[in-house]
C-alpha cells in the first residue's frame, strides 16, 4: 500500500477558531474581499485576521503585514495571492504553527513540471511547521455549522446544517453541489473542494466524514485517487454504517486527458476502479445530476428489504416508461395479491372513473382535485403493503400541508422507501424540496426515481452479502 500520513483530525479545518485571510482586500468583488465579507455576513464566531502589508483596516477589521505578526493563534489560513508567493506565505503559516491552509490560487502541478516544482516548494514549507493543505487549485470549504462559504462566496445561502458530506476535485462539481443541494431540499453537513490534493487527499476527508457524527451519507466527485488501495480499504469499512457515491471523472480517454491537465490526476483504468468499488460497498454515480439524485435517495431513512416496487401513478405513459427502466436497473414490478387489489377497488370505486390496471402498475386514471391527496396517499397506503418500495407519480400540490403530513405517516408507517415524481414537475417545484426535507425523495422523471430506489435496493442486498459472509466465517 501507498505510505501516507496519519489522516488528520479535520474538526479545526471546518470548525476554525481563527481564521487568516492572506491576501484580503478592502474590493469585495475580489477573492480576499469575498471571503471575509461572506464570514461576516454568514455569521462566522470566530477571530478574523485580514493579511495585506498595505492596508490598516479592512471591512472594519485591523489588517496584518504579515500571519507573524498575528497575536494569537490561528487554526485556518485561506490563502488567495498569485501562485509565486504562495511559498512564503506557508512558511509564515508553518513558524505560526497554523494547523490549515486552503490554498485558492492556481498555477501548480496542473501546468506540468514548473508548476509542479511550485507546488514541491509550498508542500516542503508547509510540512516544516506541520500545516496541512488543502488544495491548491481549489474552491475550499463550505461548513455551515461553522458559517463559512469559500466555495460560492459571492451566493447569500442559509447557514443549516444536513447530513450529507460533498468531496470534490472540481470546483464547478463543488460549488453545484451546494447550490443544488438547496435547490433539491437536503442540506451539507460540510463541502471541500480539494484540487490537487497535494497533501489532504480524499482519502483524508472519506476517513474523517466517515467518523464524523453528523454525516451520514458521503458523495464525492474525484478524478484520480492517489491511495487507491486505502480509498477502498476505508470504502469497506465505512460503507457498512454510510453510504458512499461517487462519481469518478476521466472514464474515457478524452475525460483522462483533461483530468490530467486540470488538476494534475492520472484517472487509472475506470474498468478497475468500478469493478473495486461494486465491491467495497461504494455506489456510483456518472454525473452531477445523478449524484445529486443519489444523495436525495439516500437522505431516505429506510432501506427496501427486497426488490419488488410498486408503481401508483396517474399517468400511462409514465407507468410504460417507469416498467421500461425497472427491467434494465434488476427491479421487478408484481403484481398485487388479489386482496390487495381487492382492498384498492373497494376504496377507489367511485372515486375514480374504472382503472384499467389495479395490478401493478396500479393506474389512478383521474384523482378529483378535492379529494387528490386523500386518493394518493390511501392507494399508497395499500399498496406498501405488498412490496419493497413504491414509486407514486401524482399531480397533487406537493407543498400542501395536508398532503405531506399524510404521505409522511404512511412513509412511516411501512418503513420503506418511496419515490415522488410530480406529474409537472416544472409546476410542483415549489413542493419538492419540501418533501426531501421531510425524508421523502422526489425527482423530476420516474427513470431518475427507479434509478435511485435501485441504488437504494443495490444497497440492502451489499449489507446482505456481508452480513451472511460474516456469519459463516
Amino acid at each position: 500500500m501507498t505510505s501516507h500520513k496519519a489522516a488528520p483530525d479535520l474538526k479545526h479545518l471546518f470548525q476554525p477558531r481563527s481564521i487568516a485571510i492572506v491576501g484580503a482586500s478592502r474590493d469585495p468583488t475580489k477573492s480576499g474581499g469575498m471571503f471575509i465579507s461572506g464570514l461576516l455576513r454568514d455569521g462566522y464566531k470566530g477571530n478574523i485576521y485580514p493579511i495585506n502589508p498595505k492596508e490598516p483596516e479592512i471591512m472594519s477589521l485591523k489588517s496584518y503585514p504579515s500571519v507573524l505578526d498575528i497575536p494569537d493563534e490561528i487554526d485556518l489560513a485561506i490563502i488567495a495571492i498569485s501562485n509565486n508567493n504562495v511559498p512564503r506565505a506557508i512558511s509564515e503559516c508553518s513558524q505560526r504553527k497554523c494547523k490549515f491552509a486552503i490554498v485558492h490560487s492556481a498555477g501548480f502541478a496542473e501546468l506540468g513540471t514548473n508548476g509542479k516544482a511550485l507546488q514541491d516548494e509550498m508542500l516542503k514549507a508547509a510540512q516544516s511547521g506541520g500545516v496541512r493543505v488543502v488544495g491548491p487549485n481549489c474552491m475550499g470549504i463550505f461548513s455551515p455549522q461553522a458559517g463559512i462559504n469559500t466555495v460560492v462566496p459571492y451566493s447569500v445561502l442559509p447557514m443549516e446544517s444536513g447530513n450529507v458530506a460533498f468531496i470534490g476535485q472540481s470546483g464547478w462539481a463543488a460549488e453545484n453541489s451546494v447550490l443544488l443541494s438547496m435547490e433539491r431540499g437536503y442540506r451539507l453537513s460540510a463541502a471541500v473542494s480539494i484540487g490537487n490534493q497535494s497533501d489532504l487527499t480524499i482519502e483524508d476527508f472519506i476517513e474523517y466524514f466517515g467518523k464524523d457524527n453528523n454525516t451520514s451519507v458521503i458523495t464525492a466527485y474525484i478524478e484520480g485517487s492517489k491511495q487507491g488501495e486505502r480509498l477502498m480499504k476505508l470504502a469497506a469499512e465505512i460503507s457498512l454504517k454510510k453510504p458512499i457515491v461517487i462519481w469518478k471523472g476521466g472514464s474515457s480517454e478524452a475525460g483522462a486527458k483533461a483530468a490530467a491537465s486540470h488538476t494534475g490526476s492520472l484517472a487509472g483504468k475506470y474498468a478497475t476502479f468500478e469493478a473495486a468499488s461494486r465491491q467495497n460497498g461504494i455506489t456510483l454515480a456518472h454525473s452531477l445530476n445523478e449524484l445529486l439524485d443519489l444523495a436525495v435517495a439516500f437522505t431516505c431513512p429506510y432501506l427496501p428489504k427486497d426488490n419488488k416496487l410498486g408503481l401508483l401513478l396517474e399517468a400511462g405513459g409514465g407507468a410504460v416508461a417507469s416498467a421500461d427502466i425497472c427491467d434494465k436497473v434488476g427491479l421487478t414490478i408484481p403484481p398485487l395479491p388479489p386482496e390487495t387489489q381487492q382492498k384498492l377497488d373497494d376504496f377507489l370505486i367511485g372515486r375514480i372513473p374504472p382503472s384499467p390496471s389495479l395490478k401493478n402498475p396500479i393506474d389512478l386514471v383521474w384523482a378529483p382535485l378535492n379529494e387528490m391527496a386523500t386518493i394518493y396517499t390511501t392507494a399508497l397506503d395499500i399498496v406498501l403493503e405488498a412490496v419493497d418500495s413504491c414509486l407514486m407519480m401524482c399531480y397533487a400540490f406537493l407543498h400542501e400541508e395536508q398532503f405531506i403530513s399524510n404521505l409522511e405517516g404512511i412513509y412511516h408507517k411501512h418503513q420503506k422507501p418511496i419515490a415522488i415524481v410530480p406529474g409537472h414537475s416544472s409546476e410542483q417545484r415549489q413542493g419538492m424540496p419540501m418533501l426531501v426535507k421531510r425524508g421523502i425523495p422526489t425527482f423530476t422523471m420516474p427513470e431518475d426515481a427507479i434509478k435511485a430506489l435501485s441504488a437504494l435496493t443495490n444497497r440492502t442486498a451489499y449489507l446482505r452479502s456481508k452480513t451472511n459472509s460474516q456469519e459463516h466465517m
